[in-house]
C-alpha cells in the first residue's frame, strides 16, 4: 500500500499526503471542524451558509462562475459539503493539472469577498434549499428524528438553519464566525494520487494559511435527559404514501463497540440482503425503500431506521420493524450472516482504497474527527473480532423501550392518531 505522511506546519494545519503514481487523478480534500454543532441558537446554518459563500467570489476569481469553470476547464470536478462537525471543500482532477486546483481551493479559503450582495443573494438560494428538503419526506424526517432524539442540544439543529436565523445573516456575523473557526489548526488537508511528494513542502510555503491567536470554539457538552417511555411525533402531510423514521440512542465514534454497530446496522438494514429489506419489502411487499443507518458522534450516536410505506399499512408496518429489532436483541444473529456482514465492511474499506477522493475523505475525516491516523488494517482486525453474541448484547442494550424515538408522516386524507401507535411501540 502506498504510504501515507502526516505532517504539522508551524501554523498549526494537519498536511496528510498519499502518493498513488498508478492513478490517473489526484484528489484534495480540505477539512474544517465547523458544523451546525459549533453554532449557538442565534447562529443555526451559519456553518453550511459560509461553504455557500465560499464560491462567491475572490479577487482573483469574481464570481461562481469563474470559480467553477477554473476546475471544469481542467476535467476536474469542485464542490463541498457541510454536516454536523465538519465542512469540506474537495477536487479531483487530472494528475498534470494538481497545482493549479491547490490554488483555486486555497484562494477561496483565503481570499473570498463575503460581499453584502452576495450574501443577500445567497439567503434567497438557501431558504429554497430549506422548502426543497421540507418538500422531500425522505429527507425532511431524518432532521426531525434527530429534534425529537436530541431536543434543544446542538445535535437537534438543522445543518441548513432555520429560515428566522439564515434571514438574519449579514458580513458582520459572517465574517467573526468565519475568521475563528477556519484558523489552520482547525483544518487538515488531504491530498491522495499521482503526484510527487517532493513538491508538497514548497507548494504549501507557497499557499500557506497565516497563523492566528484565535482559539476555535469546542463543542459544549449537553446534558439529555433520560427518557422513560417511547416518543412519538405524528405529521398529517400530502404525502401519497407514509414515512416513518425510528431513533434509538447509540454510542459514541469513540466507544468499543462502534465496529460491532457497525456490524449490526449492516445486518439489520444495511442492504438488500439486510433483515429490514428482506422481511418489509421482500416477504411482506410493504415499502419499497426500507433501510437503517448509524450516526456517531463525539458524545453520543444513534441508530435509526427510514422506511416509506404503504399508507393505510403504517401501523403494520410499524409492528412488523419492531419485531425484527426483538429478534436481534433476543436471538443471535447466525455465524454465516455475521460474516456475510463482515465481507460488506472490509469490501467498503478495500474497494474505497481504489478511489483517490473517497480515500482522501477517510485520511482527513479520521484526522479531523478521531485525531489520529486511518489504519483500516487495525480497522478490519477488528472487524474480524467480533462475535455473534456481541452483536446481540450490543442490540439487547440499544432496542429498549424507553428508548424508541418515532416520527411519521402520515397522509392527510388518513387520520392516523397516537393513541393507535403508542400501545405497539414495544421492542
Amino acid at each position: 500500500m502506498n504510504k501515507v505522511e502526516s505532517i504539522r506546519m508551524t501554523n498549526g494545519l494537519r498536511l496528510i499526503t498519499c502518493p498513488m503514481p498508478h492513478m490517473q487523478s489526484v484528489s484534495i480534500v480540505i477539512g474544517v471542524k465547523a458544523g451546525s454543532i459549533y453554532e449557538r441558537k442565534e447562529e443555526q446554518g451559519i456553518s453550511h451558509f459560509i461553504e455557500h459563500m465560499l464560491f462567491k467570489g475572490t479577487e482573483k476569481r469574481k464570481n461562481t462562475l469563474e470559480i467553477s469553470q477554473a476546475i471544469e476547464q481542467l476535467g476536474g470536478e469542485i464542490n463541498a459539503s457541510t454536516s454536523e462537525e465538519c465542512t469540506f471543500l474537495y477536487s479531483k482532477v487530472l494528475h498534470n493539472n494538481f497545482i493549479e486546483t491547490l490554488d483555486v481551493l486555497l484562494d477561496i479559503l483565503n481570499n473570498s469577498l463575503f460581499r453584502e450582495e452576495d450574501i443577500g443573494q445567497e439567503k434567497k438560494i438557501i431558504l429554497e434549499e430549506i422548502n426543497k428538503y421540507q418538500d422531500i419526506p425522505e429527507d425532511w424526517i431524518t432532521f426531525l428524528i434527530n429534534k425529537l432524539m436530541w431536543k434543544n442540544s446542538v445535535l437537534g439543529q438543522n445543518v441548513l438553519g432555520e429560515k428566522q436565523t439564515v434571514q438574519r445573516f449579514n458580513r458582520n456575523l459572517l465574517l467573526p464566525y468565519f475568521q475563528e473557526m477556519y484558523q489552520p489548526q482547525n483544518m487538515v488537508i488531504t491530498i491522495t494520487g499521482n503526484f510527487s511528494s517532493d513538491i508538497i513542502g514548497d507548494m504549501m510555503g507557497r499557499f500557506s494559511f497565516p497563523g492566528s491567536n484565535i482559539i476555535p470554539r469546542e463543542i459544549s457538552s449537553f446534558e439529555k435527559e433520560p427518557s422513560k417511555v417511547p416518543e412519538l411525533k405524528i405529521i398529517s402531510k400530502k404525502v401519497k404514501q407514509a414515512h416513518l423514521c425510528f431513533g434509538f440512542e447509540g454510542i459514541s465514534r469513540f466507544h468499543p463497540d462502534k465496529i460491532t454497530m457497525d456490524l449490526l446496522n449492516i445486518i439489520l438494514g444495511g442492504g438488500l440482503g439486510s433483515r429490514l429489506f428482506q422481511e418489509i419489502r421482500v416477504k411482506e411487499g410493504l415499502a419499497y425503500d426500507i433501510h437503517s443507518y448509524s450516526q456517531y458522534f463525539d458524545q453520543t450516536g444513534s441508530l435509526n431506521i427510514y422506511a416509506g410505506v404503504i399508507a393505510d399499512e403504517l401501523s403494520h408496518s410499524i409492528q412488523k420493524i419492531l419485531d425484527e429489532l426483538k429478534k436481534m436483541k433476543e436471538c443471535q444473529v447466525s455465524e454465516i450472516e455475521l460474516k456475510i456482514a463482515k465481507e460488506i465492511y472490509k469490501g467498503g474499506l478495500l474497494l474505497g482504497l481504489e478511489n483517490t477522493l473517497s480515500y482522501a475523505f477517510r485520511l482527513g475525516s479520521y484526522a479531523l474527527l478521531y485525531n489520529k491516523e486511518y489504519d483500516y488494517k487495525e480497522i478490519i482486525e477488528k472487524i474480524e473480532s467480533i462475535q455473534v453474541e456481541d452483536i446481540r448484547k450490543l442490540a439487547e442494550g440499544i432496542f429498549q423501550n424507553h428508548k424508541i424515538k418515532l416520527v411519521a408522516f402520515s397522509p392527510s386524507d388518513i387520520k392516523m392518531k397516537k393513541d393507535k401507535l403508542l400501545p405497539i411501540l414495544e421492542v
